[in-house]
């Protein structure tokens, strides 16, 4: 018999300036808390941290605060990136400042 495993998925989509874009928001129940990814359109892990909350449609509307205050960051002009620096990954660099106060979780590990 095979092993089926099932990962429920989000996905946000933004546009800043001309670029559209999107992340995927990965949730994990992970005992006292929900594990959360934000993942690249790629796939790439761009962070992973644990919201402190038991619900993953809270921990969903999290992702989306923090991937909001890393686009006002970017727009505002707060956080400047390198120039030459593709949209998405300015979008990768200002998540990972946008979450830095957040507990940090390597996916894998409990």
């Amino acid at each position: 018999m095979s092993r089926i495993n099932i990962t429920p998925r989000f996905v946000l989509d933004f546009i800043v300036g001309r670029y559209y874009g999107q992340v995927e928001v990965v949730t994990k129940d992970i005992g006292a808390t929900i594990g959360t990814e934000i993942l690249s359109e790629n796939g790439v892990r761009i962070c992973s941290y644990r919201p402190g909350t038991r619900h993953p449609d809270r921990a969903q509307e999290i992702a989306e605060e923090h991937l909001r205050e890393a686009l006002e960051m970017l727009v505002g002009g707060s956080l400047v990136h390198a120039p030459g620096l593709p949209v998405g990954e300015a979008v990768a660099v200002a998540l990972r400042h946008a979450t830095a106060a957040e507990q940090k979780w390597t996916p894998g590990d409990l």
